[in-house]
């Protein structure tokens, strides 16, 4: 018998589906691409995990899924950002004021136990049937919740033999793309929250199953970024953790990984603790630093 006939799967009904990963807690990115998928037919929804951190407002992205849960057949994973929470509760990790882990400290102290809860109950990666289409999908690789799958990355050739399914759904590198080989397919649907690989947009995808194979349109969705800029210093998260915290916006505001940059020459200068290395770091990346000046800085890019 093919292992693959003999492996438990979810099923699901219904023949749109909308895929998204890494929220990050970006609410008014997600508000955005639901109502997107909504318009566009989404009769089932499938969450590759990371929905909280790095962004203000994690109360209201927990809502949203939990809304979206109670309205349509939901499949939900956990991320590697919610395991940091867990590690955080079970005393395995503990998060400090300031841009080390400042941000991880405001996201866990503003999670309520049954988003903890919740959290628990997640698997990383699972099988999931639709129309009798089965499929792999995981926050990263099946085994794995930190798994960087890039499209340009030979080391993610060697995964497609591994794949049980067909088809495999999987976020963590922020990035959009389709992949192909000996037969299988890859789809990352990109981030809802922190979109990365050239686009300011949030970005998800919707995939159809109606023909009893899988086709995917991604979908990018322009939205006001100004509540999300305002939010990271109205909500105390920039007080908690500044420089990571406006590594974030600009990574909202560009579609670049500024805050691994900032976070690199905080590291080549051996001061991951001191908060003036990171103001020092910031500056020499041309990082505006209060909430007037980065809003002008949105403002002025290209497509706004």
């Amino acid at each position: 018998m093919n292992s693959n006939e003999c492996t438990p799967c979810l099923k699901m009904a219904g023949n749109k589906v909308a895929l998204m990963a890494d929220i990050h807690s970006n609410y008014h990115a997600f508000k955005t691409c639901y109502e997107d998928a909504v318009k566009c037919g989404a009769d089932n929804f499938i969450f590759l995990g990371d929905y909280v951190s790095d962004l203000a407002e994690p109360q209201k992205t927990m809502d949203l899924v939990y809304e979206i849960q109670s309205n349509y057949p939901t499949v939900c994973l956990r991320g590697n950002r919610e395991g940091y929470m867990l590690d955080c509760e079970s005393g395995i990790s503990n998060f400090a004021p300031g841009s080390k882990s400042g941000s991880l400290l405001f996201t866990y102290e503003h999670l309520r136990k049954k988003d903890l809860n919740f959290f628990r109950g997640l698997k990383i990666s699972d099988i999931v049937e639709i129309n009798g289409v089965r499929i792999e999908i995981a926050h990263a690789a099946m085994d794995n919740d930190r798994y960087y799958f890039d499209s340009n990355d030979g080391h993610t050739a060697d995964i497609f033999p591994q794949m049980k399914c067909n088809y495999l759904l999987t976020g963590h590198s922020h990035k959009q793309y389709i992949q192909r080989s000996f037969g299988k397919t890859i789809i990352n649907p990109g981030s809802v929250g922190i979109p990365h690989g050239g686009t300011k947009n949030p970005n998800y995808a919707l995939l159809d199953t109606s023909n009893g194979d899988v086709s995917c349109v991604f979908r990018e969705v322009p939205y006001d970024m100004d509540d999300a800029i305002h939010s990271q210093f109205t909500e105390g998260l920039v007080d908690c953790a500044k420089y990571w915290a406006i590594g974030i916006l600009y990574d909202i505001i560009t579609g670049e990984e500024c805050v691994l940059k900032l976070l690199k020459c905080v590291q080549e200068a051996n001061g991951i603790y001191d908060e003036e290395v990171w103001r020092l770091a910031a500056i020499r990346l041309g990082m505006k630093l209060t909430e007037q000046e980065i809003l002008d800085f949105s403002r002025n890019q290209p497509g706004r």
